[in-house]
């Protein structure tokens, strides 16, 4: 019995290491003799093979893994599925695999994001695209009350914050302190995203919990003089509405 035992640890071990190696071969060896396919190492943060196979962007291993009956929402110790570490990694053709095999695009992590929060705080901008092609919640919020247009924001990732802003994400979410994008991405000083966001029609004179909006922590001029004449701009257009309104 004990040998048994410590036969299968043996096979857990080598088939760790073959997957996070991306070795297809000899992980199919391994698993034709008996190797558990969703042992999880406590070592490597409760990770499976599937989880290591995916996280080196080894399609291949993840492939056979998946046709031997590995669990596609295997989680890590923080709760990080496979689709998730994959795309926090990079592995935008892994991520494909993954979501072309089921993987559940809204499951949540410890933090209670989703993959595509999590892709969007990390700037990987082909995975965002990627996941929104296949129906992610652009609205989901983290247990920070997050958006993924907010977490981009919150990295300074301004293609990704561009590409969720042209995919329709709500411009006025806010993060438990009151932070929009247009706060963020002005406090970064990243121009043009401010610009792309405030021609979209973000509200320029949106608070924080603080009481302070996009112009107040805006660190650079070309920001400032950016904010004050969109503010112009969207005074103007308010004003024209309603003296239209008034005539109809």
């Amino acid at each position: 019995m004990a040998t048994s035992r410590m036969d299968q640890g043996a096979m857990a071990s080598a088939l760790w290491e073959a997957a996070k190696a991306g070795d297809t071969a000899e992980a199919r060896r391994l698993l034709d003799v008996g190797a558990p396919v969703d042992c999880k190492n406590d070592a490597d943060g409760g990770a499976t093979a599937l989880i290591l196979a995916a996280s080196g962007g080894h399609s291949d291993t993840v492939e056979l893994l998946l046709d031997r009956g590995a669990d596609l929402e295997a989680k890590d110790r923080g709760g990080a599925t496979v689709l998730m570490l994959a795309g926090m990694c990079g592995h935008t053709d892994t991520v494909e695999l993954l979501a072309d095999r089921g993987a559940d695009l809204e499951a949540k992590d410890e933090y209670g994001a989703t993959a595509l929060i999590l892709m969007a705080q990390a700037g990987h901008k082909d995975t965002v695209e990627l996941l929104l092609d296949r129906g992610a919640d652009l609205e989901a919020k983290d247990r920070g009350g997050a958006t993924a247009l907010v977490r981009a924001a919150h990295g300074g990732h301004t293609d990704t914050v561009g590409l969720l802003a042209n995919r329709g994400a709500d411009l006025e979410a806010k993060d438990r302190n009151g932070y929009t994008a247009l706060i963020l991405m002005a406090q970064a000083g990243h121009t043009d995203t401010v610009e792309l966001l405030a021609d979209r029609g973000a509200d320029l004179e949106a608070k924080n919990k603080t009481g302070e909006d996009a112009l107040a922590l805006c660190t650079s001029g070309a920001c400032t003089e950016l904010l004050r004449g969109a503010e112009r701009i969207q005074r103007w257009h308010r004003r024209r509405h309603l003296t239209l309104w008034a005539c109809s």
